[in-house]
């Protein structure tokens, strides 16, 4: 028997699912939201989240139109910089407020087909407590991808293999997330060395992990995401893609020798900015960042603190070993490509996650002997490295939120795949736009698959060149 047309599963309940949710009720859709959690929130859920742990953003950046978020009570001297514990309260209310009912908990999907017979969507799930196999049919599908779920462990890093063919004595650990990790594992007690492998915010994080003060930290990076202090600019708003009727000032600011050092210009001296409100040494390691302008991932700091991350490895509380990259393990410590081995008692891994995904959206590019039509961009040229991934994958998702082959169905989308200077804003209409897609609203769309594999090409190849050292796919 065919499901119910409204009827409408969410595959996460994170900050995404629940506005696509809400969203989809507000609009009559009957939705049913699953989450492996005891609780909301995804990455922020009430499990996973550890006393300490702070976000790269700041108040109002993970609020959403219909419930404003509440203010932290420390915004004076934080400049409004988030806590997990703050945003875990605010998806908790969102959730109790406008989804009563709706989110069914500890609950781990097993499958998503699609019935050969009616065409719906069938998911299989499991009970995390019972064990009770079930399986759901639905009208529609909005997969909330879960970036974060999954850690990407090399294999040259492998707690499994390579730690053990080294004979290494401590634990190594992912830094997604601390708390899952059992305390049977770890003897704080006999932890004396920390080595944290990674640059990014979550290399940041475990030095707030209260088991892991006053011990010796040691971070092992290439590089480090920029503490982006300046939120927007002028130029921000000017991003180079261009068409026939581009405005003059982005033409100008892009194809221009003069424009391209005002806009390269500009982006320094946000960096600059940054680093000298954060009072970091001009012979710091924590210099070692990209211009923001190639990058998507930006910490948001607020306001200076003294027991923040960068003030920590001013101070010399926490040791940087940077630019170098760990090779591998030794029996009592990690082995570095720049020289001496780093001692380690403990091994906590900040490497890159990646998404828990249906194979739907991941293929290599189609064409790429194809005219570039950027090469006149003068913004865009001397691209710093490019990420050893980039060339070899490509993206078939419009506007990142539907499957190229899926586009005519309007029954599959995914939310939470696009990457976005303001969380709550971008999901937001995110959620909108996808419930006036299921709706069957008069819209804009690619005719064919084919077309929006044609968009979605053009799309990938500027933002390879635009963002090089991320992997879009």
């Amino acid at each position: 028997m065919p499901p119910n047309s409204k009827s409408v599963a969410v595959l996460g309940a994170g900050a995404t699912g629940l506005i696509t949710a809400h969203t989809l009720s507000e609009d009559g859709f009957d939705v049913h939201v699953f989450t492996r959690d005891h609780t909301s929130g995804g990455q922020w859920a009430q499990e996973i989240i550890y006393p300490g742990l702070q976000l790269n953003k700041v108040y109002g950046e993970f609020s959403f139109s219909p419930l404003a978020m509440f203010s932290p009570p420390n915004s004076s001297t934080t400049g409004g910089r988030l806590t997990a514990h703050d945003l875990r309260k605010h998806m908790q209310e969102f959730a109790d407020t406008l989804l009563p009912g709706k989110i069914v908990f500890e609950t781990e999907i097993l499958n998503v087909f699609r019935d050969k017979i009616d065409a719906s969507w069938s998911i299989s799930t499991r009970n995390r407590d019972t064990g009770v196999e079930t399986t759901f049919k639905f009208a529609k599908v909005v997969l909330y991808t879960g970036g974060t779920s999954k850690p990407m462990i090399p294999d040259y890093l492998s707690p499994s293999v390579a730690a053990k063919e080294a004979h290494f004595t401590g634990p190594v650990i992912h830094s997604t997330p601390l708390t899952l990790v059992p305390s049977s594992n770890i003897s704080w007690e006999q932890t004396k060395s920390i080595v944290v492998v990674g640059g990014g915010k979550s290399a940041q994080d475990p030095q707030q992990h209260p088991a892991s003060q006053a011990r010796d930290i040691t971070v092992v990076m290439l590089s480090i995401i920029s503490p982006h202090i300046t939120l927007r600019t002028r130029l921000e708003y000017f991003p180079p893609r261009l068409s026939p009727n581009s405005p003059l000032a982005r033409r100008f600011l892009h194809t221009t020798w003069l424009g391209n050092k005002l806009v390269h210009g500009d982006w320094n001296a946000i960096a600059a900015d940054s680093f000298k409100t954060m009072g970091v040494p001009a012979d710091s390691p924590l210099r070692l960042t990209y211009s923001p302008f190639w990058h998507m991932r930006t910490n948001d700091e607020g306001v200076p603190c003294a027991d923040g991350f960068h003030a920590l490895v001013t101070a010399g509380a926490i040791r940087v070993v940077a630019p170098a990259r760990v090779v591998g393990y030794a029996e009592d410590a990690v082995l570095l490509n720049t020289g001496p081995a780093v001692n380690a008692d403990l091994v906590v891994l900040a490497t890159e996650d990646t998404a828990a995904e249906l194979g739907l959206y991941r293929h290599h590019p189609i064409d790429q002997a194809a005219a570039d039509e950027w090469k006149s961009y003068t913004t865009l040229a001397n691209l710093p490295a490019s990420h050893p991934d980039l060339a070899n994958w490509s993206s078939s998702m419009y506007k990142g939120i539907v499957p190229s082959k899926n586009i005519l169905r309007r029954d599959f989308v995914i939310n939470g795949a696009v990457l976005t200077t303001n969380d709550g804003y971008g999901f937001d209409v995110a959620a909108h736009w996808i419930s006036s897609y299921f709706l069957g609203d008069k819209m804009k769309l690619p005719k064919s698959p084919d077309e929006v594999v044609a968009h979605t090409e053009r799309d990938a190849t500027l933002l390879r060149k635009r963002y090089p050292d991320t992997d879009l796919a």
